[in-house]
């Protein structure tokens, strides 16, 4: 027996079918289009950050200069210990009036002698982590400071302080060596620095055909002093103990390219 189909069924179902068609190819309409404005915005913002990078260029330039320490600060310590404060404090001042009879004696002036306080203090005895109350001795400190520009008197006598030594005074000793000179050397060597950055841009650009225009932005970094012929490479560091410098300034230039 032939089974008969509803029409109205048979109408429901390629309506259904015709929609299902229609919304699939209505996405797949947005994805090609959408596929293509995101590659076209993709290609622009690429060729944007193309033409910005390729406008300017940034070239680190530095200057050295080799110089002598110009001022020496020497500190001298002079320490001793003993069962009293009195005797301490009378230990330590006749241990100064020696370090400063011997610095005049070589030729070092009044005022290039700084003299400091006397300092103080008990060693206490300590057991399993407490103390006991009982002192076991006492110990002073003074400090001598000696300020000079002539840097190799002062290295000079640094070395050879076993005179004192001999004595028995307890001494500890240490140099500085600084430049006051830097300061007034400072514009000329961010000069050099400068003129580095700007032989360095057109090097770089002389290879690709292209030249330098003007100076966009300028930053200077800090000045560095390392002991001559020595590695260091921090910026901002201060080489302290030897006569023997080099001097570093960089500056940053960032200069507009003319193709």
């Amino acid at each position: 027996m032939p089974i008969k189909q509803d029409k109205s069924e048979t109408k429901s179902a390629v309506a259904l079918l015709s929609n299902k068609n229609s919304s699939r190819f209505a996405l797949a309409i947005s994805i090609v289009i959408l596929s293509v404005a995101l590659a076209w915005g993709l290609q622009n913002v690429g060729q944007g950050i193309s033409r910005r990078g390729s406008d300017t260029v940034s070239v680190r330039g530095t200057a050295k200069r080799n110089m002598k320490a110009d001022r020496a600060v020497w500190s001298l310590t002079i320490s001793q210990s003993a069962d009293s404060a009195a005797e301490t404090i009378a230990g330590v001042s006749d241990g100064v009036d020696l370090v400063v009879k011997f610095m005049k004696s070589n030729n070092v002036k009044d005022e290039a002698i700084l003299l400091g306080s006397i300092t103080s203090y008990s060693i206490k005895e300590e057991l399993n982590g407490n103390y006991t109350g009982r002192i076991l001795s006492y110990e002073a400190r003074r400090q001598v400071i000696i300020r000079m520009n002539d840097v190799d008197k002062v290295a000079a006598l640094a070395a050879d302080l076993g005179e004192l030594l001999a004595m028995g005074i307890n001494i500890d000793s240490d140099v500085e060596y600084y430049l006051e000179a830097l300061d007034s050397l400072r514009p000329e060597l961010l000069a050099e620095a400068m003129s580095d950055a700007k032989l360095r841009a057109e090097t770089l650009l002389d290879a690709v055909g292209s030249k330098i225009g003007e100076v966009r932005s300028v930053s200077s970094g800090p000045f560095q002093v390392n002991a001559r012929d020595s590695s260091g490479d921090s910026g901002g560091y201060y080489e302290t103990r030897s006569i023997e410098k080099t001097v570093i300034a960089s500056v940053l230039v960032e200069f507009a390219t003319n193709n």
